[in-house]
């Protein structure tokens, strides 16, 4: 009798493993697609979807996870241990896809094992203020749901647990062990079959970027990781790849010539622009120009300091409740020529992408890091290529970098003056040594804090880092030297942590309670950082007397650097909620104006002259020096452009064998701005992603197939840049 009722048991725990195991394959096959589908992630771009490839993704997930479950059947004999086994493997899947979701969220491209340079940047508490805040959205993003396999799954055997005890499976079984092997192996095979065939077919498509994207989405995020991590790749490079094909086949796109073809709209320019091909420009710097001279040279022998704008997007100057406190800014933009439709052209580098595209006008690969791909000891990875330092210091100008953050940081302390070419880079730990804590950093930046009353975490408050680049302004200009000082901010930087005024975000007194109710706490952080961003831009003029509330204005202590230009720009946008930014924006926004929301940066060119004018901006009086080029591009503008403004206006002895891709900034030319992260494009007649025909909008004077003729030059374009910048090839074409 007992030996009856134990079969009876034993075939009740054996059913309910069965379900187990179904459970545990589909249930972890089918979390995948939170994650790669655009429906519940929208934080990835995905290509266009087809049959085969949704089928093949199937194929490939489910066997790498009945792989898992033949692994666990072979060597565990226990039934309790092979659904504790079970338990704890789709616990860690789980983890895994939130892992990988945090990383879409913060970076907004798919994930894949050449992406981890990034990771080799020194976190100096960043990356556990990135965890917390991965932490908090577990619930707030509703992203407990990837857990809900190991959730199904625990409750299955709490329900079920006596029938999950004391039984033991017969020893190992090598015939029906093999013969699921071999099942799993046609599998995979067929898995890998398929893709290829899906490949070929679009290989024009696929540009670096976006092989995480498309190998998640048609080979299996599984199979795909498992590939990629052992290095296994599929061939996305150009057509051609011999060295003067490719150099004839990318010159095509080269605007350093006298009369080139635009591909927007086909028309013929030139490389240097007349007065008369300008729209809105204005100031005692052009003022006695005629229409027919060209404004190249403008700048020629002025200084220069170029500044680096943290995650600035341009939207904060549109919500009146916000832009109110930018006062500084609005004063400095009226005396500048002010780039307001401008867009970023970064990667997974983010911030030194901006770098590499503003000082050399070249586009980052989106997949990879330069910064920690560069080694000199490798002739494709010692880059060489011209940059806006290189060229400055071609005409005996000394140039110079600041930074508050660790000089490992993204491997500056390298590249800066290696790659760049800067006579020197001052990050954190220079900084600190040059004002005599050599000996001991901690101390020096705990009381530096105290004298800059900014608890700036393991960073140096910006308010420092501008008075120290002054100091060396002024050093260069009793010296009668030329100079180009190129300034970083630190802060805010994601998620935002550190503002002197608000350590608590919600005590702020800058907005009422009823504005920010619906925000998220990171978009409160962000939106509470203004009143430090606003005086940033006085600090940058001005040895001000107080900060904040204690500041006052002493006309005495604002700086006279004779001659020198300012070049502003923003590197990234702020990657805060999409329903946030759309809040703020009056509520009325489609997804895909969101997104070029949050692509949408700002940069401006601010030459002081020596008349101080007075302003009153939302009520405060403001006082800079008058700007001496003044006027307004609304014209699509990125980074890659502003380098070739750069290059015209300072008169900058590029070669005729240098590349300028990008239009001049102030010209009445098209351009188009590409996000090297999703592989969206903005211009002025379209929003559109290279990636899938779905995700676009275009005006009415663009049809559909001219915007696909654009994105095809576009996609040809750079897939022929990211060939020539992943192999060094630059240097071979001078």
């Amino acid at each position: 009798m007992k030996e009856e009722v134990r079969a009876v048991d034993n075939k009740i725990a054996k059913r309910n493993y069965t379900i187990f195991s179904i459970l545990f394959v589909v249930l972890n096959v089918a979390a995948t697609y939170l994650i790669t589908t655009e429906t519940f992630n929208r934080y990835i771009i995905p290509f266009d979807y087809s049959t085969k490839g949704v089928i093949n993704s199937i194929i490939g997930n489910t066997a790498f996870i009945l792989i898992l479950l033949l692994l666990v059947n072979i060597f565990a004999r226990k039934l309790k241990t092979r659904v504790i086994s079970l338990l704890a493997i789709s616990f860690a899947l789980s983890g895994s896809l939130f892992a990988i979701n945090v990383y879409n969220r913060y970076y907004g491209t798919s994930f894949s094992f050449k992406m981890l340079s990034i990771f080799k940047n020194p976190s100096e508490g960043f990356g556990l203020t990135i965890f917390y805040e991965a932490l908090r959205e577990i619930v707030t993003y509703y992203r407990i749901i990837l857990f809900i396999p190991f959730i199904v799954l625990l409750i299955y055997y709490l329900v079920a647990r006596r029938q999950f005890k004391n039984i033991k499976f017969p020893k190992f079984n090598l015939k029906q062990s093999l013969t699921s092997a071999l099942s799993i192996l046609i599998l995979f095979v067929l898995n890998i079959g398929l893709f290829s065939s899906l490949v070929q077919n679009e290989p024009k498509q696929i540009i670096d970027s976006a092989k995480a994207t498309y190998g998640t989405q048609n080979i299996g995020l599984y199979n795909f990781l498992i590939y990629d991590l052992l290095g296994l790749d599929f061939e996305t490079n150009p057509e051609e790849i011999d060295l003067s094909k490719i150099q004839e086949e990318l010159n095509k796109y080269n605007k350093n010539k006298d009369v080139y073809t635009n591909i927007i709209d086909n028309k013929q320019y030139t490389k240097s622009v007349q007065l008369k091909d300008i729209n809105n420009i204005n100031g005692k710097l052009v003022e006695n120009l005629n229409d027919d001279e060209t404004i190249t040279g403008i700048l020629k022998d002025y200084n220069v300091v170029i500044i680096h704008l943290e995650s600035f997007n341009y939207f904060l100057l549109e919500n009146p409740e916000v832009s109110k406190y930018f006062y500084n800014l609005k004063a400095l933009l009226e005396e500048s020529y002010v780039f307001n439709n401008f867009y970023t052209n970064v990667g997974v580098g983010t911030s030194f992408d901006a770098e590499l595209s503003i000082l050399s006008g070249l586009y980052a690969n989106g997949v990879s890091t330069l910064a920690w791909d560069f080694n000199e000891e490798l002739e494709d990875k010692n880059f060489d290529f011209t940059t806006i330092p290189k060229l400055f210091k071609e005409q005996n100008y000394h140039t110079n970098s600041f930074h508050g953050n660790t000089e490992e940081f993204y491997n500056r302390i390298n590249v800066h003056p290696k790659v760049f070419g800067f006579n020197e880079y001052h990050g954190k730990e220079t900084i600190l040594n040059n004002l005599g804590y050599k000996d001991n950093h901690k101390e020096g930046l705990k009381l530096l804090q105290e004298q800059y009353q900014h608890d700036s975490g393991h960073w140096l408050s910006d308010r420092l880092v501008f008075n120290y680049m002054n100091e060396y302004i002024k050093n260069k200009n009793e010296l009668d030297e030329k100079f180009l000082a190129y300034n970083l901010l630190m802060m805010p930087h994601t998620p935002f942590y550190h503002d002197p005024y608000y350590p608590k975000p919600k005590e702020t007194d800058l907005y009422s309670e009823d504005f920010i109710k619906p925000l998220d706490i990171v978009t409160l952080k962000y939106l509470n950082f203004v009143k430090y961003y606003n005086e940033i831009f006085r600090i940058m003029f001005e040895d001000v007397n107080g900060y904040g509330n204690d500041y006052e204005y002493n006309e005495n202590n604002l700086y006279n650097h004779k001659k020198t230009a300012y070049v502003f720009y923003g590197d990234h946008g702020s990657f805060v909620k999409n329903e946030d930014v759309n809040y703020l924006l009056g509520g009325e926004l489609t997804t895909l104006e969101i997104r070029q929301k949050l692509l949408q940066t700002l940069a401006f060119i601010y030459v002081p002259g020596d008349e101080i004018v007075e302003k009153e901006i939302d009520g405060q009086k403001v006082y800079f020096r008058e700007g001496l080029l003044k006027g307004k591009q609304n014209l699509v503008r990125s980074q890659i452009d502003l380098y070739r403004t750069m290059v015209d206006i300072f008169d900058l002895p590029i070669k005729q064998s240098d590349f300028l891709f990008g239009v001049h900034g102030f010209s009445n030319e098209p351009s188009y701005s590409i996000d090297n992260k999703s592989l969206y494009v903005v211009s002025d007649l379209m929003f559109t992603s290279l990636k899938n025909s779905t995700n676009y909008y275009v005006s009415g004077e663009l049809g559909y197939f001219e915007m696909e003729r654009i994105k095809a030059e576009i996609i040809k374009f750079k897939k022929y840049s990211d060939y020539v910048m992943n192999n060094n090839l630059y240097k071979n074409f001078r």
